[in-house]
């Protein structure tokens, strides 16, 4: 089995066809293509009911979720050889592991399928574009959490040593809102000021302005983080340009911390570019993520699975953290829990999002036995 899954690891690390490699990995394990179908674009709902008589309690249905795309970035794993194939795309997130350790635990479940009543099952959600935080909202879309009692998800963390779960009720990962702004000018030459506008002052200080807003929003205890890392303006060094543009994120694990940032921003943007003549043609602050928030029973249930299987190892140590997800999007229509799995070969080891970053496979058996207990768990079995 797992020579198997690693196979269908490394071509998703190629990033060849991943939904006809996960349905061909499925199919592989005696999964019929009646019980598989597409969701959100390029996604895939697969529905595995028990085969034993149904045992006259009410329909139990709970979800599993392994996200399922890569990241536009460059790989620097050149001795891998399941390294990516595609220039300037690669799994450096891991979810081509969430994918195999997704893969795992249904193997395992096939295992038990007859012992399983009728009117139990798992539904397996593999699901794209998470990366762009759009994936989630396209398959609730698709109707893939109809009769869905509990939905869960998981996600690798490299850089503490393997062997720990982390899982808490509540807030664990943050709400993501990107930041677009457009400052418009009056360009011209950059010998004669005096009949141009420059939009470069008030860009800079728009953007030392929300440095300062988010630094105070943490001096007051929220938690929350942000940056303007684009800002575009100018083509040549003696033109002064028309117009510049800033784009950014802001990230809260507190409700309504983004609304007063949306606020007070553009009220000290608006007071900036009066002051310099210049307008703000676009100022955006647009939610792409939810809050993560994981309903009480459910992440109990998780930690229940991992005091077992990990002892004192399971907690909340590192949670919440100002991440952001949009496994969010399952949570506020469903009850669940999202929970991490370390999977450094050491404490340091290379982080998710870093082009030296390589999933632990000694992760894969160990996160397929934890779908499988809670499987068992929430199944009653």
């Amino acid at each position: 089995f797992f020579f198997k899954q690693k196979t269908a690891y490394e071509m998703l690390r190629s990033l060849v066809g991943s939904d006809m490699c996960i349905r061909d990995s499925l199919k592989g394990l005696g999964v019929e293509s009646s019980e598989i179908s597409p969701s959100g674009g390029t996604g895939l709902v697969v529905n595995l009911r028990g085969k034993a008589p149904d045992d006259g309690q009410r329909l139990k249905i709970i979800a599993l979720r392994a996200d399922m795309d890569a990241l536009r970035m460059q790989e620097n794993n050149p001795d891998l050889p399941y390294r990516s194939q595609r220039a300037g795309v690669a799994h450096m997130c891991g979810h081509d592991g969430h994918v195999v350790c997704l893969l795992g635990g249904t193997s395992l479940f096939l295992d038990i399928r007859d012992q399983v009543p009728s009117n139990k099952g798992i539904r397996l959600l593999f699901q794209p574009a998470e990366e762009t935080l759009g994936g989630a909202l396209k398959m609730i879309g698709d109707g893939c959490l109809v009769d869905v009692s509990e939905v869960y998800g998981i996600h690798n963390w490299p850089t503490k040593q393997i062997g720990r779960l982390q899982v808490a009720p509540g807030a664990v990962m943050a709400e993501s809102n990107r930041i677009d702004i457009k400052v418009r000018g009056k360009g011209g030459h950059g010998s004669d000021p005096k009949n141009a506008i420059d939009p470069i002052p008030a860009a800079l200080e728009i953007v030392s302005k929300f440095y300062q807003l988010v630094e105070e929003y943490r001096k007051e205890g929220l938690r929350c983080q942000g940056g303007l890392p684009v800002v575009h303006g100018g083509t040549a060094c003696n033109v002064i340009p028309d117009y510049v543009t800033i784009q950014g994120s802001f990230r809260s694990l507190e409700e309504g911390t983004s609304d007063r940032l949306r606020k007070e921003f553009q009220s000290y943007s608006e007071e900036i570019v009066n002051r310099y003549r210049c307008s703000l043609e676009i100022f955006s602050v647009v939610t792409k993520a939810p809050m993560l928030i994981n309903t009480e029973e459910e992440a109990n249930h998780v930690l229940s699975i991992g005091k077992a299987m990990f002892g004192e190892n399971a907690g909340s140590e590192f949670l919440p953290v100002t991440a952001s997800e949009d496994f969010g999007y399952f949570t506020k229509e469903c009850k669940g829990a999202f929970f991490f799995l370390s999977s450094g070969r050491h404490d340091s080891d290379h982080n998710i999002h870093t082009p030296d970053f390589n999933f632990n496979d000694e992760l894969i058996p160990l996160t397929s036995k934890v779908w499988l207990e809670l499987i068992k768990h929430r199944l009653g079995l």
